[in-house]
């Protein structure tokens, strides 16, 4: 297993600085938006929000100004051809996948069907909020886990922390606000062992990122296991986190808990964009090209200013900057440069969301003029 926090002892190799801000052949083939030089309070660099600053590509943004003309009609037969398109990529059939407004319906949906079980939720900490905030607002226990001291969650702690009344797991892979990932095998073997007991629901809202050979999907195991749901999202790579596009793979008697009887709130928009955008993999490697020399930047500002961070799997990053995020917040603001709210237990940890490969230098040479 590939040890994941890092110090400047411990990096070894990654291409140069100059090497990576070499332009993509493939951006000739995109209109992306020009990057912010000069940010502002009123046009500042949105670095804490784990967006596609680029937004969508240009292939979907034609699309989805032709779907405005239909904005008054159902779109079923869309629907049904952007589910074949993605149950084809992911080999699964398309009975095991749903759409919706985003990954958002089905984790909340899940929390639900814990709290109509009257079950608790067991969950690492930290870690994304949607299922563990819905399960508190309706009054469902949550069994938080802390991270273990290499910043991955830590599955032997999970599981002597489960009960018989724990109806629902909540894993987010790669997790959020940390941008570590579970190890493949063990976790194949938690979900395939856990879900004798409770319904498990993995999260993979950034997997296109993920460049690491410990990392791997479970979406295969939905086929036969009737307790694993998995949920990923267009918001990140296909820069739909406005339009609201998403994906579940469950056994079809699962999908029943997280899924209507109809599903008529997806905009034509977001569908038409969706059915393009997936099948546009140039534009998906120019926003990993680019998200990794963004990162390159931000992961040289720590090696300079002998940060401790975590190696990050996705569209940000996590680092410790000795003093309270919320100061960094702060500071950073006046100049225009937006970061990660506090993520409690680790207050001194920022999260930094990687931006254009222009804007990222202005925010790490910003950083290292106000904290270094």
């Amino acid at each position: 297993m590939t040890t994941e926090l890092t110090r400047r002892d411990w990096l070894v190799g990654g291409a140069t600085v100059a090497g990576s801000m070499l332009v993509s052949k493939m951006a000739s083939a995109q209109t992306v938006p020009a990057p912010i030089l000069k940010p502002t309070r009123e046009n500042p660099i949105r670095a804490g929000f784990n967006e596609n600053v680029y937004g969508p590509s240009l292939r979907a943004k034609k699309v989805m100004d032709k779907a405005a003309e239909t904005a008054h009609l159902y779109n079923f037969f869309a629907q049904r051809d952007l589910n074949k398109i993605i149950s084809d990529m992911e080999g699964i059939p398309g009975s095991h996948s749903a759409i919706g407004n985003g990954s958002t319906p089905f984790l909340e949906r899940s929390a639900m069907a814990c709290a109509i079980k009257q079950g608790k939720v067991l969950a690492p900490e930290p870690t994304y909020q949607s299922v563990v905030g819905t399960a508190k607002m309706l009054g469902v226990d949550v069994v938080s886990v802390p991270v273990g001291d290499d910043m991955h969650i830590n599955l032997d702690a999970m599981r002597a922390a489960m009960t018989d009344d724990i109806k629902l797991i909540y894993l987010c892979n790669p997790n959020n606000p940390i941008p570590s990932i579970i190890e493949k095998n063990a976790l194949k073997d938690f979900c395939l062992e856990m879900s004798k007991r409770a319904l498990i629901v993995v999260d993979e809202a950034y997997y296109e990122y993920v460049n690491n050979p410990d990392f791997q999907s479970m979406k295969d195991l939905v086929v036969d296991n009737k307790n694993i749901i998995i949920c990923r999202t267009a918001s990140k790579i296909h820069g739909f986190a406005g339009v609201r596009i998403g994906f579940a793979f469950a056994h079809p008697e699962t999908m029943r808990l997280i899924t209507g009887p109809f599903n008529i709130s997806l905009a034509n928009v977001a569908v038409a964009g969706a059915v393009e955008s997936y099948q546009d993999l140039e534009y998906q490697n120019f926003i990993k090209q680019k998200n990794r020399e963004s990162m390159d930047i931000l992961e040289k500002m720590f090696e300079d200013l002998n940060l401790e961070y975590v190696k990050s799997n996705t569209n940000f990053a996590f680092f410790n900057a000795g003093r309270p995020s919320s100061e960094v917040a702060t500071e950073m603001r006046k100049h225009g440069i937006l970061t990660g709210r506090p993520f409690p237990p680790f207050t001194n940890w920022v999260r930094l969301s990687t931006v254009k490969p222009e804007e990222m230098q202005i925010v790490a040479d910003k950083y290292r003029e106000l904290f270094g």
